[in-house]
C-alpha cells in the first residue's frame, strides 16, 4: 500500500501540533525552564486553534474525573483536557490526555485521512451557520419512553439532542422546520413499532412499522449527512425499510447495550465524545 505524502499545509499543521506539545511539556517541568510565563502565554494563544484541528481530525475527547474514595465528592463527566492544561485534579494532570489527542491527530494527518474528516464535519452550511459537532437530530415516532431515553443518553455524552417538537414553529411547515434545524453533525432515527402495515397482495399479514414521517426523515438525513452520519435504532420486531443498505441499524434492547454501539458510531463519525461516558 503506497505511503501517503503530506501536503505543505499539513506538514505545517504537524509542526504546530508538535510545538504545542513541546510547550506544554516544558511548562510542566518548572525546574527545567526559566520562561514559564512566556510558555503559558504561547499555550493560551495557540490553544483554541490546536483544539479545533484536533476536533476536525475526529480525535477530540473528554475525560471523567472521579475523586479519590478517601476524599469523596462529585464525579465530573465531560471534562475538556484542553481547558485544564494549567491545573490538576487531586494531584492528577490531564495533559497526558492532551498529548494522546495530539499524537492521534498527527497520525490522522500522516495517514491522509485529515482532509476527508475535515470536509465531512464542515460540509453542512445553512441558516444556522456551520454545523456544530455537538448537535444530534433525534427523529422519533410516538414512543415517548424511547425518545426520552435516547435524548438523555445523548446529553450524558455532552451532545445537544435536537427534538423537532421542542423547537419553535415560527409559522413554518413541518418540512420547513426540519430544514431549519437540520444543521447537525449526526442524526439518530428511532424506528419504533407505532404503526402496522402490509402489502396489497397479503392485506391480512400486517407487520409492525415505524411511522411514515420517521421513514421520510430517515431518507432526508441520509441524503443530507451521508450514511456514516446516520444511525437507526430498532425497537421490537419493527420492519426495516427496504432499499437502505449500508445504514447502521442498532437494536434498542432493554439491557442498554445499544448505548455503547451508538456511542461508537458517534465517535467514528468524528463527534467529540468520551466512550467511557457510555458505560458509566
Amino acid at each position: 500500500m503506497p505511503q501517503y505524502t503530506v501536503t505543505d499545509e499539513e506538514a505545517q499543521i504537524i509542526r504546530e501540533l508538535e510545538e504545542f506539545r513541546s510547550a506544554i511539556k516544558h511548562w510542566s517541568n518548572p525546574s527545567g525552564t526559566d520562561d514559564r510565563e512566556q510558555l503559558r502565554s504561547l499555550i493560551n494563544r495557540k490553544m483554541e486553534d490546536v483544539a479545533e484541528v484536533v476536533r476536525l481530525a475526529g480525535c477530540r475527547q473528554t475525560s471523567t474525573i472521579s475523586p479519590p474514595p478517601a476524599i469523596g465528592g462529585y464525579v465530573m463527566p465531560n471534562v475538556d483536557p484542553f481547558a485544564h492544561i494549567f491545573e490538576e485534579f487531586w494531584g492528577i494532570s490531564l495533559n497526558s490526555k492532551v498529548f494522546d489527542m495530539l499524537d492521534q491527530t498527527i497520525g490522522v494527518i500522516e495517514s491522509g485521512k485529515f482532509q476527508n474528516r475535515k470536509e465531512r464535519l464542515q460540509k453542512a452550511k445553512g441558516s444556522m451557520g456551520p454545523i456544530s459537532g455537538k448537535k444530534v437530530f433525534l427523529v422519533h415516532g410516538h414512543d415517548e419512553s424511547a425518545r426520552e431515553g435516547v435524548a438523555r443518553f445523548l446529553e450524558k455524552l455532552g451532545l445537544d439532542a435536537i427534538i423537532l417538537h421542542e423547537q419553535p414553529n415560527a409559522g413554518r411547515t413541518i418540512i420547513e422546520k426540519v430544514e431549519k434545524f437540520a444543521e447537525v453533525a449526526f442524526a439518530v432515527v428511532l424506528l419504533t413499532p407505532d404503526d402496522v402495515g402490509g402489502t396489497a397482495v397479503n392485506p391480512q399479514e400486517l407487520s409492525p412499522r415505524a411511522r411514515q414521517n420517521v421513514i421520510l426523515e430517515l431518507g432526508y438525513f441520509l441524503g443530507k449527512l451521508g450514511r456514516t452520519h446516520v444511525a437507526a435504532l430498532l425497537k421490537g420486531d419493527v420492519e426495516k425499510p427496504s432499499d437502505y443498505d449500508g445504514v447502521v441499524y442498532i437494536v434498542l434492547d432493554g439491557r442498554g447495550a445499544w448505548k455503547l454501539h451508538l456511542a461508537r458510531e458517534l465517535k467514528t463519525a468524528g463527534l467529540d465524545i468520551d466512550l467511557n461516558d457510555a458505560i458509566l
